[in-house]
């Protein structure tokens, strides 16, 4: 077994992460996303690629994470590609991947900090073969500030970053 997983959760993602995978097939596998869940001794990064739209679409707090299953990978890289889509506050999914690293406590999760395009993840200029694994890692060289880390939160900081969802003057 590699010690890469490649995986996808839409079409567009499932063609990005094909490219991905014929760039650096000698480190990855491409498996399909039902094919997760089997995985519990796996210990390498997983790479879920698609449209950042379906991720939020899937359940905001528990799609990915019953997607993952009991594949063990304590490195998890969202990497949500938009195609001929403007968003104006990608940070959406920042909750997501905040959200994952909770519910997947010797997670870390890196999630986008915005726009990806899809041409950056199947050409594989967002990744690099990380000089110490053998694997593939997220890059910040030709996207400044792209990625970012979660781990899961306390219980207060889980709770304080729900406040600003509150609107008290509405009260």
């Amino acid at each position: 077994m590699k010690d890469t997983l490649l995986t996808y959760i839409d079409e567009d993602g499932k063609k990005a992460a094909k490219k991905l995978w014929a760039k650096y097939s000698g480190i990855c596998d491409l498996i399909a996303p039902t094919s997760l869940g089997w995985r519990d001794a796996f210990g390498g990064m997983l790479i879920i690629i698609g449209h950042g739209s379906t991720m939020v679409k899937m359940d905001r707090h528990t799609g990915l994470h019953n997607m993952i299953g009991n594949c063990g990978s304590c490195f998890i890289v969202l990497a949500a590609c938009e195609v001929g889509e403007t968003h104006i506050s990608i940070g959406e999914l920042q909750p997501i991947a905040q959200g994952l690293a909770n519910l997947r406590p010797n997670a870390i999760v890196w999630g986008t900090t915005r726009d990806l395009p899809q041409q950056a993840v199947s050409d594989g200029t967002c990744f690099y073969k990380s000089p110490l694994f053998n694997w593939l890692q997220p890059a910040n060289d030709h996207f400044p500030g792209l990625w970012k880390q979660f781990r899961k939160q306390s219980d207060i900081e889980a709770v304080m970053s729900m406040m600003p969802n509150l609107n008290f003057n509405s009260l």
